[in-house]
């Protein structure tokens, strides 16, 4: 028998809104790796480990001053080779090389959407917008010698080492004077109105840089690598320094924060430190830090997971690791990988690449 009308009509009504497709599955997050004396990425999935690849490409080594994310895009700084790489995460391919300014090197690299980035030529005195999709570029000068680039606000905040040349004597660097930070408007690719420039008072040599949950900007000042480092507070709203901190001695390096208030501060000599951004106090400081040995990177993935990396002596063929921690910082797990990983960061790939 025929359906009478009325379930007719709810029959086709139940049809139209049926789904056509399934959906797709979640995006994957993955951590990516950068190794400091190889021109290689390993892409670690955060669920899977056991399942990492490899992408390798051409790059001179070292490969230690910029890694920047953004769903299937990675972009690499290539120091020696005065460029940037843009790499397909899923084909495991480099889709472009951009040129840096000759003789500049090239430092951090900080992505602001699906085609512009920015990232520090520091021999130069410049950073450069790039269109990571069509190839163009356009250099401006900044603060001396720029190393992390750091987008937030709708700004983009370049930080300055200052260092000088000449000799060193025993110390790894040479601070010509305190480090300071060029805001940078990415619209107009000028020097931003209003404040454009940051002092960040303290030993100089700023090379590291993130931005919290609290939308705070902090930033490691390293000095010449032996006296005492400083931990900076920068308001990228005021644009003003709030504060800074000692107590991490003198190689603080990387940094990464969770949700909540937790910073975390790479150190070849110390380990893993911790800063907590409520209190604005030392939690783990030099001499206390989580007992993760050559200390290098470290980055907390969308769970809240905290993840360390151990470069290990990075001499040919002496395997690094990726160490998940637990809460306490304590090692849940350790994966190998290969030879001096540096850099660590996450990102989430598109299901069906």
């Amino acid at each position: 028998m025929a359906p009478t009308l009325p379930r007719l009509t709810w029959l086709l009504a139940l049809a139209a809104c049926a789904e056509t497709t399934a959906p797709l599955p979640p995006p994957v997050e993955v951590l990516v790796v950068l190794h400091r004396t190889q021109a290689q990425l390993t892409v670690v999935p955060v669920d899977a480990p056991s399942e990492s690849r490899r992408i390798s490409f051409a790059a001179a080594p070292p490969l230690d001053a910029g890694l920047a994310l953004r769903q299937d895009v990675a972009l690499v700084a290539a120091p020696a080779d005065d460029a940037v790489l843009v790499v397909d995460l899923q084909a495991g391919v480099v889709l472009r090389r951009l040129s840096l300014p000759a003789g500049g090197g090239a430092g951090g690299v900080a992505i602001l959407d699906d085609s512009i980035a920015y990232a520090a030529s520091p021999g130069t005195d410049q950073v450069v917008r790039l269109n990571y999709r069509s190839g163009a570029t356009a250099a401006l000068a900044v603060g001396r010698t720029p190393l992390p680039v750091i987008a937030t606000r709708g700004r983009v905040f370049v930080v300055s080492a200052n260092l000088a040349t000449g000799p060193c004597g025993a110390a790894p660097a040479c601070p010509a004077g305190a480090s300071w930070i060029t805001v940078v408007d990415p619209i107009t690719n000028q020097r931003a109105t209003g404040i454009d420039s940051i002092l960040l008072p303290g030993p100089g040599n700023a090379r590291y840089a993130e931005v919290a949950p609290d939308g705070l900007l902090y930033v490691v000042s390293q000095g010449n690598g032996l006296q005492e480092a400083r931990l900076s507070i920068v308001s990228p709203v005021a644009r003003a320094e709030l504060g800074n901190f000692g107590g991490f001695g003198s190689d603080p390096g990387a940094l990464a924060a969770d949700v909540g208030e937790r910073l975390f501060v790479a150190s070849r000599t110390f380990g893993l430190m911790e800063f907590n951004t409520r209190t604005r106090s030392v939690v783990r400081g030099a001499g206390a830090g989580a007992a993760i040995p050559d200390n290098v990177g470290v980055e907390v993935d969308s769970r809240g997971r905290v993840w360390a990396l151990e470069a290990g002596p990075c001499t040919p063929g002496a395997p690094g690791r990726l160490q998940l921690l637990r809460d306490d910082l304590t090692v849940a797990q350790a994966i190998q990988l290969d030879e001096c990983p540096w850099t660590v960061a996450a990102t989430a790939l598109p299901a069906g690449g």
